[in-house]
Protein backbone atom coordinates (compact mmCIF):
# COMPACT_ATOMS: atom_id res chain seq x y z
CA UNK A 1 0.00 0.00 0.00
CA UNK A 2 1.41 3.22 -1.55
CA UNK A 3 1.16 7.12 0.23
CA UNK A 4 -2.18 9.01 -1.13
CA UNK A 5 0.02 11.17 -3.42
CA UNK A 6 -0.67 14.23 -2.00
CA UNK A 7 1.26 13.68 1.66
CA UNK A 8 3.36 16.20 2.71
CA UNK A 9 6.75 14.21 1.64
CA UNK A 10 4.84 13.70 -1.75
CA UNK A 11 4.61 17.39 -2.08
CA UNK A 12 7.95 18.17 -0.51
CA UNK A 13 10.09 15.54 -3.34
CA UNK A 14 7.88 17.12 -6.57
CA UNK A 15 8.92 20.72 -4.95
CA UNK A 16 12.53 19.62 -4.95
CA UNK A 17 12.23 17.92 -8.26
CA UNK A 18 10.65 21.09 -10.19
CA UNK A 19 13.37 23.18 -8.67
CA UNK A 20 15.99 20.89 -10.03
CA UNK A 21 14.71 21.30 -13.44
CA UNK A 22 14.02 24.94 -12.88
CA UNK A 23 17.30 25.49 -12.01
CA UNK A 24 19.14 23.45 -14.90
CA UNK A 25 17.12 25.25 -17.57
CA UNK A 26 17.90 28.86 -16.24
CA UNK A 27 21.69 27.46 -16.31
CA UNK A 28 21.38 25.47 -19.85
CA UNK A 29 19.96 29.46 -21.00
CA UNK A 30 22.67 31.18 -19.44
CA UNK A 31 26.05 29.12 -20.57
CA UNK A 32 25.10 26.17 -22.98
CA UNK A 33 24.26 22.97 -21.74
CA UNK A 34 28.39 21.79 -21.60
CA UNK A 35 29.02 24.19 -19.41
CA UNK A 36 26.60 23.13 -16.53
CA UNK A 37 27.51 21.20 -13.93
CA UNK A 38 25.66 18.83 -11.50
CA UNK A 39 27.28 20.61 -8.21
CA UNK A 40 26.09 24.16 -10.21
CA UNK A 41 22.39 23.30 -10.71
CA UNK A 42 22.32 21.46 -7.33
CA UNK A 43 23.93 25.02 -5.75
CA UNK A 44 21.04 27.03 -7.98
CA UNK A 45 18.31 24.56 -6.47
CA UNK A 46 19.70 25.24 -3.14
CA UNK A 47 19.99 21.65 -2.80
CA UNK A 48 22.76 18.71 -2.48
CA UNK A 49 24.36 16.90 -4.86
CA UNK A 50 22.82 13.64 -3.05
CA UNK A 51 19.51 15.07 -3.56
CA UNK A 52 20.24 15.69 -7.45
CA UNK A 53 21.04 12.22 -8.16
CA UNK A 54 18.36 11.10 -5.56
CA UNK A 55 16.11 12.53 -8.63
CA UNK A 56 18.38 12.56 -11.96
CA UNK A 57 21.10 10.14 -12.98
CA UNK A 58 22.65 13.10 -14.72
CA UNK A 59 22.52 16.35 -16.08
CA UNK A 60 21.02 15.12 -19.40
CA UNK A 61 17.78 13.23 -17.70
CA UNK A 62 16.82 16.46 -16.46
CA UNK A 63 15.91 17.76 -19.54
CA UNK A 64 14.45 14.83 -20.45
CA UNK A 65 12.57 14.63 -16.83
CA UNK A 66 8.65 13.71 -17.83
CA UNK A 67 9.56 10.87 -20.59
CA UNK A 68 8.53 7.90 -18.50
CA UNK A 69 5.71 9.81 -16.93
CA UNK A 70 4.53 10.93 -20.64
CA UNK A 71 5.19 7.48 -22.20
CA UNK A 72 3.29 5.64 -19.14
CA UNK A 73 0.14 7.97 -19.70
CA UNK A 74 0.54 7.26 -23.43
CA UNK A 75 0.28 3.36 -23.15
CA UNK A 76 -2.30 3.95 -20.74
CA UNK A 77 -4.34 6.02 -22.84
CA UNK A 78 -3.72 3.22 -25.58
CA UNK A 79 -4.97 0.22 -23.29
CA UNK A 80 -8.23 2.29 -22.20
CA UNK A 81 -9.19 3.62 -26.45
CA UNK A 82 -7.86 1.03 -28.44
CA UNK A 83 -11.00 -0.82 -30.35
CA UNK A 84 -10.30 -4.46 -29.67
CA UNK A 85 -8.80 -5.79 -31.61
CA UNK A 86 -6.34 -3.70 -33.74
CA UNK A 87 -5.39 -6.25 -36.02
CA UNK A 88 -3.16 -5.12 -39.11
CA UNK A 89 -5.26 -1.98 -39.51
CA UNK A 90 -1.89 0.73 -39.53
CA UNK A 91 -4.14 3.65 -40.10
CA UNK A 92 -6.21 3.21 -37.04
CA UNK A 93 -2.75 2.13 -34.30
CA UNK A 94 -1.31 5.55 -35.69
CA UNK A 95 -4.30 7.27 -35.15
CA UNK A 96 -5.00 5.82 -31.98
CA UNK A 97 -0.78 7.00 -31.10
CA UNK A 98 -2.10 10.35 -32.55
CA UNK A 99 -4.63 10.59 -29.94
CA UNK A 100 -2.78 9.26 -26.94
CA UNK A 101 0.35 11.89 -27.38
CA UNK A 102 -2.58 15.38 -27.85
CA UNK A 103 -4.39 13.50 -24.86
CA UNK A 104 -1.20 12.93 -22.64
CA UNK A 105 1.14 16.72 -23.95
CA UNK A 106 -0.78 19.21 -22.34
CA UNK A 107 -0.37 17.35 -18.70
CA UNK A 108 3.74 16.64 -18.85
CA UNK A 109 4.88 18.95 -21.94
CA UNK A 110 7.69 21.34 -20.80
CA UNK A 111 6.68 25.13 -20.50
CA UNK A 112 7.22 27.06 -23.71
CA UNK A 113 10.29 28.47 -22.45
CA UNK A 114 11.76 25.63 -21.33
CA UNK A 115 11.03 23.57 -24.56
CA UNK A 116 12.70 26.84 -26.43
CA UNK A 117 15.87 26.30 -24.41
CA UNK A 118 15.91 22.15 -25.35
CA UNK A 119 15.29 22.79 -28.78
CA UNK A 120 18.28 25.58 -28.83
CA UNK A 121 20.23 22.82 -26.86
CA UNK A 122 19.39 20.29 -29.20
CA UNK A 123 20.96 22.46 -31.75
CA UNK A 124 23.85 23.25 -30.29
CA UNK A 125 24.48 19.40 -29.21
CA UNK A 126 25.16 16.46 -31.00
CA UNK A 127 25.38 14.71 -27.60
CA UNK A 128 21.84 15.51 -26.70
CA UNK A 129 20.51 14.68 -29.99
CA UNK A 130 21.31 11.44 -29.91
CA UNK A 131 20.33 10.77 -26.28
CA UNK A 132 17.12 12.37 -27.30
CA UNK A 133 16.75 10.34 -30.06
CA UNK A 134 17.96 7.38 -27.39
CA UNK A 135 14.39 8.58 -25.64
CA UNK A 136 12.45 8.54 -28.44
CA UNK A 137 13.10 5.06 -29.76
CA UNK A 138 12.51 3.92 -26.21
CA UNK A 139 9.48 5.38 -26.18
CA UNK A 140 8.20 3.80 -29.49
CA UNK A 141 9.50 0.39 -28.40
CA UNK A 142 7.12 1.46 -25.21
CA UNK A 143 3.93 2.31 -27.60
CA UNK A 144 4.32 -0.47 -30.07
CA UNK A 145 4.34 -2.91 -27.10
CA UNK A 146 1.13 -1.55 -25.56
CA UNK A 147 -0.13 -1.58 -29.74
CA UNK A 148 0.47 -5.67 -29.54
CA UNK A 149 -1.16 -5.68 -25.81
CA UNK A 150 -4.25 -3.78 -27.74
CA UNK A 151 -4.39 -7.08 -30.04
CA UNK A 152 -2.20 -5.23 -33.03
CA UNK A 153 0.09 -7.44 -35.50
CA UNK A 154 3.42 -6.76 -34.49
CA UNK A 155 5.07 -5.48 -37.65
CA UNK A 156 1.92 -3.10 -37.51
CA UNK A 157 2.51 -1.96 -33.98
CA UNK A 158 5.99 -1.50 -34.53
CA UNK A 159 5.52 0.60 -38.03
CA UNK A 160 3.18 2.46 -36.48
CA UNK A 161 5.55 3.74 -33.16
CA UNK A 162 7.97 4.14 -35.17
CA UNK A 163 6.03 6.35 -37.94
CA UNK A 164 4.59 8.80 -34.61
CA UNK A 165 8.14 8.78 -33.84
CA UNK A 166 9.26 10.41 -37.59
CA UNK A 167 6.12 12.66 -37.47
CA UNK A 168 7.23 14.15 -34.06
CA UNK A 169 10.48 14.47 -35.51
CA UNK A 170 10.00 15.83 -38.62
CA UNK A 171 7.46 18.88 -36.66
CA UNK A 172 10.48 19.15 -34.81
CA UNK A 173 12.68 20.29 -37.71
CA UNK A 174 9.94 22.08 -39.16
CA UNK A 175 8.75 23.79 -36.31
CA UNK A 176 11.09 27.14 -35.83
CA UNK A 177 9.65 27.57 -32.09
CA UNK A 178 7.25 25.66 -30.00
CA UNK A 179 4.79 27.13 -30.27
CA UNK A 180 4.72 26.27 -34.23
CA UNK A 181 5.32 22.50 -32.93
CA UNK A 182 1.74 21.53 -32.67
CA UNK A 183 0.73 22.99 -35.89
CA UNK A 184 3.61 21.46 -37.94
CA UNK A 185 2.71 18.12 -36.24
CA UNK A 186 -0.85 18.36 -37.22
CA UNK A 187 0.57 19.20 -40.90
CA UNK A 188 2.83 16.06 -41.08
CA UNK A 189 -0.02 13.83 -39.88
CA UNK A 190 -2.46 15.33 -42.76
CA UNK A 191 0.75 14.81 -45.08
CA UNK A 192 0.73 10.89 -44.33
CA UNK A 193 -2.99 11.00 -45.75
CA UNK A 194 -1.64 11.57 -48.94
CA UNK A 195 0.28 8.16 -49.13
CA UNK A 196 -2.88 5.91 -50.56
CA UNK A 197 -4.58 8.92 -52.11
CA UNK A 198 -2.87 7.93 -55.43
CA UNK A 199 -5.48 4.49 -55.39
CA UNK A 200 -8.58 4.17 -56.43
CA UNK A 201 -10.72 3.03 -53.59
Amino acid sequence: MHHPPDTLHARKRRKARAMIVSAAFQLFAEHGFDNVTVAAIAERAEVGRTTFFRYFGDKQQVLFADEEVEADRMCAHIGERAPRPLGDDLCTAVDLLRDADAATRPHTALSPAHSAVLARLLRESSDLRSRYLLTRQRRAARLAGALVEAGAAENVAVLAANTAMACELTAMRLADNPEAFPVRLDETYGLLRTIGGKTVS
